[in-house]
C-alpha cells in the first residue's frame, strides 16, 4: 500500500485482542490488515506450557458471537483457545498476514509500519501484541550466580520434568499459583513459594461450582464491594490464609486489579499442597550465592530449580520507542483509562486484565477503538 493510499487500519497482532478489534471494524465497514509473526493464528497460545488452561470460564471467554464446541472444558485448555481463535479468524475471513515481524512504527502524516520485508502505510494503527511479550526476571542480588537450573514461568514446560526436584517458585501472583497448581500434582517434588506481597486468592471451584461464573455480576459493583465479596469467598474456601504464611494484603483484589492491573491468583491445588506441607510459603529472596538462596528472614535453602513467576513487560521499546508512548519498562502509556495514546490514530488493545476476562475486555476495547476510527 502506497503512502498516498494508506490502509485505513493496521492491527499488529492477530491474537484475541487483534481479532476482536478487527471484528468490530469490519462491522463498521472497515477491513483492517492484521500482521502477526506467528505461522498461524493461535500460535502464541500453542507455544505456552501444555498444562495451561484459562482461569476464566468459557461462558465469558470466547470471541464475539462465537462459542466453543460442545464438551469443551469449563476452563478451556491451551489448545482449545488456540483452535477457537483460528476458527474465528477463518469464519470471518480477515486479512491476516502470518509470519510477518513488525520492526517499528513511525509517523509522518500517516503511520509507517516497518516489517522485515516491507513498509505498510496506515491511517490508524492498533498495537495488539499483548502485555506478556517479554518475560521479566527478578532483580535479586546474585541471581546470575545460581548454580542450578533457572526457568521463567513462560518456559515452565512439562510438569513431570520436575519430579523429585526441590523447586523454588519466586512470585505468588497469578503465574506463581499456576505453576504451584501443576507442581502440586507431581510426585516427589518439594516446593517453596516465595511471596513478597499479599493478595486475595480465589478457588477455581468452590463446592463444585466454578466461582468465576459470577464475575460478570461482581463486575457491575464498585471495586470496594467486589473486594469484600472476594475476601468472603477466600475465607470460606481456605480459612485465614495468613496462617499459611501469606502476607496480609494491603488492598483489595478488585481494587488492585483496577489500579495496578495485577491479576487475581487462582487456586487449583496449591492451597491443599501448602496445607499438606508439600509446598512451603516463604519470605522474599534477599540474595543468591551459587547453590544457596538466602531469604529475607535469614533462612538458607538449596533448590535444584528456580522458577521466576515475576511477570512480563509488553516489550514495546523497539517497536514504538520513537513515538514517546512507551514507559521506562516497555509498557504502553495510554490516554486516561482508555485504549488510545497521546497520538491520534494510535491505539492499544489487550494490555489490561479485567475482573471478567481478557475476552470481555478485548470486546469492549474493540468497540471503543472501532467507534473512534470510524468517526475519524
Amino acid at each position: 500500500m502506497e503512502r498516498s493510499n494508506p490502509e485505513k487500519a493496521v492491527i499488529i497482532g492477530a491474537g484475541l485482542s487483534g481479532l476482536s478489534v478487527a471484528y468490530q471494524l469490519v462491522r463498521r465497514g472497515i477491513s483492517p490488515l492484521l500482521l502477526d509473526q506467528g505461522v498461524s493464528v493461535g500460535d502464541t497460545w500453542r507455544s505456552r506450557h501444555p498444562h495451561l488452561s484459562l482461569n476464566t470460564h468459557r461462558s465469558v471467554s470466547h470471541m464475539p458471537g462465537f462459542t466453543y464446541p460442545d464438551k469443551t472444558p469449563a476452563f478451556p485448555r491451551r489448545d482449545d483457545v488456540a483452535r477457537h481463535l483460528g476458527d474465528f479468524a477463518r469464519k470471518h475471513e480477515f486479512r491476516v498476514r502470518n509470519g510477518v515481524e513488525v520492526v517499528s512504527v513511525a509517523q509522518d502524516g500517516v503511520f509507517s509500519v516497518q516489517t522485515m520485508e516491507e513498509t505498510v502505510f496506515a491511517r490508524n494503527v492498533i498495537v495488539a501484541t499483548g502485555r506478556d511479550r517479554r518475560p521479566v526476571e527478578p532483580a535479586i542480588d546474585g541471581f546470575d550466580t545460581f548454580s542450578g537450573q533457572k526457568n521463567h514461568s513462560s518456559a515452565f514446560g512439562e510438569a513431570t520434568g520436575y519430579a523429585g526436584k526441590r523447586v523454588l517458585v519466586i512470585g505468588g501472583g497469578n503465574s506463581g499459583f499456576d505453576i504451584v497448581n501443576h507442581l502440586a500434582r507431581v510426585p516427589g517434588t518439594r516446593i517453596w513459594l516465595s511471596v513478597r506481597s499479599g493478595s486475595a486468592i480465589l478457588p477455581k471451584r468452590f463446592n463444585g461450582l466454578a466461582v468465576h461464573r459470577f464475575s460478570p455480576l461482581m463486575n457491575i459493583f464498585p471495586a470496594v464491594l467486589s473486594d469484600l465479596a472476594i475476601n468472603l469467598i477466600q475465607r470460606m474456601a481456605f480459612g485465614n490464609v495468613s496462617e499459611l504464611g501469606f502476607p496480609m494484603a494491603t488492598s483489595g483484589a478488585a481494587t488492585r486489579l483496577l489500579n495496578e492491573q495485577i491479576a487475581i491468583p487462582v487456586d487449583d491445588g496449591a492451597i491443599r499442597s501448602i496445607k499438606e506441607g508439600k509446598t512451603i510459603v516463604v519470605s522474599p529472596v534477599s540474595r543468591i550465592d551459587g547453590k544457596y538462596v538466602k531469604l529475607r528472614d535469614g533462612t538458607l535453602i538449596e533448590p535444584d530449580i528456580i522458577i521466576s513467576a515475576t511477570g512480563y513487560s509488553a516489550g514495546l521499546e523497539s517497536l514504538l520507542g520513537g513515538l514517546g508512548v512507551v514507559d521506562a519498562v516497555g509498557n504502553p502509556v495510554r490516554r486516561g483509562n482508555g485504549s488510545g495514546s497521546s497520538i491520534p490514530g494510535l491505539f492499544f488493545a489487550g494490555m489490561t486484565p479485567g475482573l471478567v476476562s481478557y475476552f470481555h475486555n478485548a470486546g469492549k476495547e474493540g468497540r471503543d477503538i472501532a467507534r473512534v476510527i470510524s468517526a475519524r
